[in-house]
């Protein structure tokens, strides 16, 4: 059983509840007695029920927790459903009086929890053997999440209309409505899932914090990426007016001791790094979650510095941003900026931070007409990848002055160059390039894919000719 619930319950209280739930499984409903019977109750059943009543301590009296116990009963361990709602019942009743936590008795609350995880990207396994619950009664909620989602989607309906499907209306209202409501916020509630994700951090870490307060400290490390250790940051956080304050009050000693043990509870999570030199850096994960609660700041900076001209300045904030956080911001430039002044901003950090950075760089190029120079120039990069997608945006942009410079790259000594590079002539409907394609498509010399993609190309062509007599 996991540390944690060692420190909330003493082991007399654990040993406690295993003996109580014996005496149900075994006394009270006459359990089976032969020596394997007992030995997969004693050692799985009831360890596994004690791992679960402690880890939903204050769902003990929550219809829906008593429900998905039910599940657990019957289709996990092989319980009759006539029994599992009077058996579940009796095994509560134990664990309500000696495991003690407030109880939340909202039915949606369980529901939460597993979305939560879920939107976390945790497995549908992991969050199973985390919370306790049957597998299966998991897969069935996420199912039942994608059709109300493909439902809402396809009809743009309201949550009374998914209540009178007759599918829809099988799920229970309360499930449905809470399914409805998850999807309805997910998909047009601006920072829904990021202060989700946020707040499984903050109930990972056992810590009073709030989700402003962890924001506040991972834009912090962001800003100063690389130059904070963990007494800077420190210092720096406690010159921070309001963060923990609400729970902290005056007392300096708390408030350092709590912010050393965050930090080292992001370290252990891997939300936050230390590099060779000690410095504080955000992980992958915390710069992508943290990345659209800083845009609206770092948007408003780079039209300040737009409105002056001032592409240097809006190029240095560009290039002072962690890798992730910077892709937000490029596509961001792409629907909030001029064209002429994305283009400018992009061309201005080509090349300068990373090959990631630089084929996002050229797929956003690939919705800017003015952009066809400047991937043209990409079609002749050392790098392959960036070759390639300068192929595909050039194809997307169907700028037929690209197709001298395409046709070269069907030579190209790298297959997927090759296979872009046809790709594109198609996109772009070259007639210019159908006898060259027409050796690749017939060339066995060439990859399955590079004959396909040639193929393919030839036939889009023929139809852009057919369409145009």
């Amino acid at each position: 059983m996991p540390d944690l619930i060692h420190r909330e319950w003493s082991q007399a209280d654990l040993s406690e509840l295993g003996d109580e739930l014996a005496v149900v499984l075994l006394e009270e409903w006459g359990g089976p007695r032969s020596p394997m019977a007992l030995k997969y109750i004693n050692e799985t059943i009831i360890p596994d029920l004690v791992y679960c009543f402690c880890h939903n301590a204050d769902l003990l009296t929550n219809v829906t927790f008593s429900e998905i116990l039910q599940w657990k009963l019957k289709n996990q361990f092989a319980n009759p459903s006539a029994v599992v709602a009077d058996l579940a019942k009796d095994l509560l009743a134990p664990a309500q009086k000696i495991i003690k936590r407030p109880q939340l008795v909202d039915p949606k609350e369980p529901w939460r929890r597993i979305f939560r995880l879920w939107i976390c990207d945790e497995s549908l396994p992991s969050i199973a053997e985390r919370m306790g619950y049957p597998l299966d009664y998991l897969d069935l909620l996420i199912l039942r999440f994608k059709k109300v989602k493909g439902f809402a989607l396809n009809h743009r309906i309201s949550l009374l209309e998914c209540l009178q499907n007759f599918e829809l209306r099988d799920f229970g209202q309360e499930q449905l409505s809470f399914l409805y409501q998850f999807h309805t916020s997910l998909t047009g509630e601006p920072l829904f899932k990021e202060r989700l994700i946020l707040e499984q951090v903050i109930i990972d870490l056992g810590l009073p914090l709030q989700v402003p307060d962890l924001v506040a400290l991972l834009e912090i490390i962001h800003t100063h990426e690389g130059h904070l250790d963990e007494d800077d940051l420190i210092s720096s956080l406690g010159e921070v007016s309001g963060i923990l304050g609400s729970v902290l009050g005056s007392s300096t000693g708390q408030r350092v001791n709590l912010f050393s043990c965050v930090i080292d509870g992001l370290t252990t999570m891997h939300y936050i790094q230390k590099n060779k030199a000690g410095k504080l850096t955000l992980s992958e994960k915390s710069a992508q979650t943290i990345a659209n609660f800083l845009l609206p700041k770092l948007g408003d900076q780079l039209k300040s510095a737009l409105i002056v001209q001032d592409f240097e300045r809006a190029r240095g904030i560009l290039l002072s941003q962690n890798e992730e956080v910077l892709i937000k911001l490029l596509a961001w430039t792409l629907d909030e900026l001029k064209e002429e002044q994305a283009l400018e901003l992009h061309k201005s950090i080509l090349k300068k931070v990373s090959r990631r950075v630089d084929i996002y760089l050229i797929k956003g190029l690939a919705s800017i007409p003015e952009a066809h120079e400047l991937l043209l120039k990409c079609l002749s990069d050392n790098d392959s990848l960036i070759r390639a997608n300068a192929c595909q945006a050039l194809g997307q942009l169907k700028n037929k002055a690209a197709t001298f410079s395409l046709i070269q790259l069907l030579k190209d000594p790298v297959v997927s160059v090759k296979e872009m590079a046809a790709q594109a002539l198609g996109d772009i409907g070259a007639s210019a390039a159908v006898k060259e394609l027409g050796r690749v498509a017939e060339d066995y010399g060439e990859s399955v894919n590079v004959r396909e993609r040639a193929r393919t190309a030839l036939r889009k062509i023929e139809s852009a000719n057919f369409k145009g007599q």
